[in-house]
């Protein structure tokens, strides 16, 4: 009890005197998934990530990655990133700067009557201009349906929490990064394209006790393509 007692008063403390600001900010991005056999996809994304809502830039994202369904409801990927960094806000980075991430995943689905689970671990190894920063997350997401038509969702919500632990010797056993809370409302445009309009909360801990809590409008549209052929039926 004593020793919970001083772990809850040394976070008050820290929190206390942490300099936290809170921004607004909008990520505008496209994903693409585009299935090629019954095992193997090709994943694409680009994020516009701005500043003061759309006033400046925070940062840029492009990702080219494929994936694996080894089973059902589970699948592994890889894939590489190209991140452009922009300094922004009460906590800006020293200067614009490029980042290389390499990516692996696994992801594990499951369905609750109509409800969607979704649990994800992702590692990234970002690197650097100076170093190799090792990074995973930790992914828990729900999806589901508020109307359907004739079994088909005509808008769904989707709610999703991803944690953020730095694994590597420069984290100092700092190892909490961030945390991001998102809810979107997804609406079926047809069969190929969604179009989601959210809201992210971003946590971000920041050396020297600064903490940024960005309030984030999230666009985004997601496309799907079946590329397999479809077998021939004949008939006698």
């Amino acid at each position: 009890m004593r020793k919970t007692l001083i772990v809850v008063l040394v976070f008050t403390f820290f929190s206390a005197n942490a300099q936290k600001v809170d921004q607004f900010n909008s990520w505008w991005y496209y994903s693409g998934k585009y299935r090629l056999t019954e095992k193997f996809n090709i994943e694409t994304l680009y994020s516009w990530s701005r500043h003061n809502f759309v006033k400046n830039w925070q940062q840029s994202k492009l990702r080219l990655g494929g994936s694996y369904d080894y089973l059902k409801n589970v699948s592994f990927g890889v894939g590489y990133e190209w991140v452009v960094l922009f300094p922004y806000g009460a906590h800006p980075v020293s200067e614009k700067r490029t980042e290389h991430r390499v990516y692996e995943y696994f992801n594990l689905k499951n369905k609750i009557k109509t409800v969607a689970v979704n649990y994800g671990m992702l590692l990234e190894q970002r690197i650097m201009k100076d170093r190799i920063r090792h990074r995973l997350r930790l992914i828990l997401g729900v999806k589901v349906p508020l109307i359907q038509t004739e079994g088909k969702t005509k808008l769904g919500l989707s709610l999703s929490n991803q944690v953020f632990l730095d694994i590597d010797k420069y984290a100092n056993n700092n190892h909490f990064g961030q945390n991001r809370i998102y809810g979107a409302f997804d609406i079926p445009i047809n069969n190929a394209f969604t179009l989601s309009l959210g809201y992210m909360n971003q946590y971000i801990i920041i050396k020297d006790n600064r903490i940024e809590n960005d309030h984030t409008l999230m666009v985004k549209l997601s496309h799907k393509i079946d590329f397999r052929k479809k077998k021939k039926r004949f008939t006698l």
